[in-house]
């Protein structure tokens, strides 16, 4: 036979209950908010494409930290000041972390659901942020569009993929490849390149994968932890001066394949723009190529344009090369980590 508990303590008794709730909740809320930003490891599920967004305007580090959305409208906000560029100032800014150990992000521009561009930026090991490469309009990296195009010629697909309990990872290798991992529950995973759609060689991509780990086990201690993803928190340097750019300077894209004179013609010497222009001025095509590098360029690729950033003196203090545009996303990289890893090819078509 139960006793029964006098009033004042079954009153105790529901006090002491509802407290035990609240801190249960208190303390399974932080983990259930953890879980929730697995995605931010790079990858997401196969079923479904779309990844949580935020935005720069909001300082939420759910997809990036603070600093890098600093850096990112920052950038915006320069390539806003070219006349035909203005949305950039406007344009609302989503982030997507390109795999954990990458230290890299992928940056997407919208104005009301238009695409006014992208950017992907980066930490050196000096934990500085970098804008490793930008481009304009709706040709963007990692679309999926070209993904199911790059499946398709697999003979997969995702949701059956997803259903056998698949993954589907975004990475960005230095210096310039993006690409998806797919990962297949009972054989080897496939290399994307996020750019063209071609696949990537498997060795290649599991040996830098591994140089990926073993650099992070010797990083600086300047890190830290965010939602799972061990990640360097960069420093943003200060700026001498504020930039500006100039207007887009562009050429017709063509495939290097259709013609394939510049494999016969001598490298020229590309020390800044304004070699482009003269070669450019005399009726020759320019092909860009990282001969055994080119894995990591989709190339060889056509120079299709430049853009320089000035200071507010007018002097020329970066030099942004466009490469791609005909079978791949144009995209606007630093000229000296073009002229560091290949060499320009200029033929008459």
């Amino acid at each position: 036979m139960k006793r029964p508990f006098h009033p004042a303590w079954n009153l105790i008794r529901r006090i002491t209950a509802i407290a035990v709730c609240l801190l249960c909740v208190n303390t399974l809320l932080p983990l259930l908010q953890a879980e929730g930003a697995g995605i931010q490891d790079g990858s997401e599920s196969l079923q479904s494409l779309t990844i949580a967004q935020s935005t720069a305007v909001l300082h939420s580090d759910t997809m990036a930290p603070d600093t890098v959305q600093q850096f990112a409208r920052e950038q915006a906000l320069i390539l806003g000041s070219e006349a035909t560029g203005k949305r950039w100032k406007q344009a609302e800014l989503d982030f997507y972390p390109l795999g954990p150990g990458t230290r890299s992000w992928l940056v997407y521009a919208d104005v009301e659901g238009s695409p006014v561009g992208y950017m992907i930026i980066s930490a050196n090991d000096q934990g500085q942020l970098l804008l490793s490469e930008y481009g304009q309009g709706g040709q963007r990296p990692y679309s999926s569009s070209l993904l199911d195009q790059a499946l398709d010629k697999q003979q997969l697909n995702l949701q059956e993929l997803s259903t056998e309990g698949g993954e589907l990872k975004w990475g960005y290798a230095p210096p310039l490849l993006a690409y998806w991992k797919v990962e297949r529950p009972h054989a080897a995973a496939i290399y994307i390149d996020a750019t063209n759609g071609d696949t990537l060689p498997e060795g290649v991509l599991k040996e830098l994968e591994l140089d990926v780990d073993a650099q992070n086990t010797k990083r600086p201690h300047s890190m830290t932890t965010m939602s799972g993803q061990t990640t360097v928190i960069p420093s943003v340097s200060p700026q001498d001066s504020i930039l500006s750019v100039d207007s887009m300077q562009l050429q017709p894209s063509f495939n290097p394949a259709d013609n394939l004179l510049w494999i016969t013609s001598k490298a020229v010497s590309i020390t800044g723009v304004k070699a482009l222009s003269e070669q450019w001025k005399k009726d020759k095509t320019i092909v860009f190529s990282a001969n055994h590098q080119n894995v990591f360029y989709g190339g060889p690729l056509p120079v299709s344009g430049y853009q320089i950033w000035r200071n507010d003196r007018g002097t020329a203090q970066l030099q942004y090369v466009a490469i791609g545009g005909h079978n791949s996303v144009r995209r606007f990289v630093p000229l000296q980590t073009l002229i560091r890893d290949g060499h320009f090819y200029a033929f008459k078509p």
